[in-house]
């Protein structure tokens, strides 16, 4: 019988400097797994704080080349990538004949076609 350890499993988990998305990062970081956190105002002090040996990768979801270097980046460190927590997004509040048309389409850039981008 082999003594040779499986390696780690490589997971991204987009949005990951708050939230929802921070405490996924956080858990996988503890449980052992390679986690590449992610979001558009890294590096974050309190992902850092809580797991030092998490890397932390500034992406912007709404832009294809912010994606697409985060992947290859990812790729070309680890050799592959096993899983994508794909968390990013945010909400806006108040009545829809109020929100400004341009304040929809960022959202819907973000939380739909930044979810898109992600997963191809």
């Amino acid at each position: 019988m082999s003594s040779v350890a499986e390696p780690r499993k490589v997971v991204i988990v987009t949005g990951a400097s708050s939230g929802i998305g921070l405490a996924c990062a956080a858990r996988l970081w503890r449980e052992g797994y390679a986690v590449y956190g992610t979001a558009r105002s890294m590096p974050s002090e309190e992902l850092g704080r809580s797991c030092p040996g998490l890397v932390q990768l500034k992406v912007d979801v709404t832009r294809e080349d912010s994606v697409r270097g985060m992947v290859e980046e990812v790729a070309r460190a680890e050799g592959r990538i096993d899983a994508l927590v794909n968390n990013a997004g945010y909400g806006l509040s108040g009545a829809a004949e109020e929100t400004e048309l341009e304040e929809a389409r960022a959202q819907l850039d973000t939380n739909f076609l930044g979810y898109v981008r992600a997963v191809r």
